[in-house]
């Protein structure tokens, strides 16, 4: 299923670009990001030094600074792929469903998408994550703000990735 996705992501792509169902969709590529390890560094400053670096290391590993996303949003489904890892799918309409990570977690994703934005969740029993993808004005800048929420964190940790086509 997963092989059948990564050959259908580009002709949905090409299928959505010709039916102008999205300006979000496409390929982008990092015009400029955060520091993502000190974003995680203050998240975690005020854990205690037993947690602290396990938290760290998990979160560094867990997010980083992503070089290319692709979108591919239709009436069936919306895909969105993250540099060379598996396409993440997600039901129509804002409609969570199950995905599993290249690691094995499993999560609920949904994808609630507008003329010039996508709000993209994951949500399992350790937390959240929501990346909010807003189009610039101009329709030439893609920012991805990200925020990871768990019950094991302080406070969340927040940081944006901007990408151009």
């Amino acid at each position: 299923m997963r092989a059948a996705r990564l050959f259908l992501l580009p002709a949905l792509v090409t299928f959505s670009l010709a039916a102008q169902e999205s300006a979000l969709s496409g390929t982008w590529v990092q015009a400029r990001a955060d520091d993502v390890v000190a974003a995680v560094n203050s998240t975690v400053a005020d854990m205690n030094f037993i947690k602290r670096p396990i938290a760290r290391a998990k979160l560094v590993r867990l997010n980083p600074v992503y070089k290319k996303v692709i979108i591919a949003i239709s009436d069936k489904e919306t895909l969105v792929k993250f540099d060379d890892r598996d396409v993440i799918p997600m039901p129509p309409g804002g409609r969570p469903g199950p995905w599993t990570r290249e690691d094995g977690d499993k999560f609920m994703v949904a994808a609630q998408v507008s003329k010039d934005q996508m709000i993209q969740t994951f949500k399992n029993d350790e937390g959240e994550r929501t990346n909010i993808f807003k189009l610039s004005a101009d329709g030439k800048t893609l920012t991805m703000n990200a925020t990871v929420k768990s019950p094991q964190l302080p406070k969340p940790l927040t940081y944006s990735i901007s990408f151009s086509r």
